[in-house]
């Protein structure tokens, strides 16, 4: 029996195009743990943003006046302009005491505006920890509190009312009113555990009221 003899394969060589060193050029700059970019913390809507927008109402009713004029002048349409009355009041008008009054009044409004353009944004989340990029609604730490305050033996119901300042919880014992205190201090303890995580911490004011035994 003869072998078939195959025919020598073609191996080109290795173009090394593949082959460059992948290592940091001196170009490159590598990013430190520390230094990555963070996600800004939420905040309400700017004040200014209600008043742009009834500015920006104000100025398309002016845009739509000046057209329409601006078509009765053309003859597009037929009408009695509403601008050259108002033109020719600014022409006679005279100088008169009302006019500083008004002006003072402009300049306090111009001021208002100025202050709710630059005025800062209201924080409307809570941070957990400092530098983090966890954020939770005051109604989400009352929440977390309230079921915190649920788990402790003892408490039949609580509520919560949390600020960035104050994390306020209100339970009901089914204890006797010798044993609120320990329930006080349990409660205390554990809410106080979930308001450590948050930057700054909130104070915790717990207040016990006993439902009586066999409730």
């Amino acid at each position: 029996m003869t072998t078939a003899q195959h025919p020598e394969r073609y191996r080109p060589e290795p173009s090394g195009r593949f082959a460059a060193d992948l290592s940091l050029s001196d170009n490159t700059t590598s990013v430190d743990p520390g230094d990555e970019p963070r996600a800004p913390q939420p905040k309400a809507s700017p004040l200014a943003r209600g008043w742009t927008i009834v500015l920006g109402l104000v100025l398309l009713g002016v845009t739509a006046v000046i057209i329409r004029d601006v078509l009765i002048l053309n003859d597009s349409v037929s009408g009695r302009q509403l601008l050259p009355p108002v033109f020719a009041w600014f022409a006679t008008v005279q100088n008169e005491s009302w006019m500083l009054w008004a002006g003072i009044g402009c300049a306090l409004v111009a001021a208002f505006f100025l202050l709710v353009s630059v005025r800062p944004r209201r924080r409307t989340h809570m941070a957990f920890g400092d530098g983090s990029e966890l954020y939770a609604r005051p109604v989400d730490v009352a929440r977390l509190s309230t079921a915190t305050a649920r788990r402790v033996p003892g408490v039949l119901s609580a509520h919560t009312v949390a600020t960035r300042k104050k994390i306020s919880v209100k339970v009901v014992t089914a204890v006797t009113p010798e044993s609120t205190e320990t329930i006080r201090a349990r409660v205390s303890t554990h809410v106080s555990e979930l308001s450590a995580l948050l930057d700054p911490a909130p104070n915790v004011q717990v207040t016990v009221t006993p439902g009586g035994e066999g409730r």
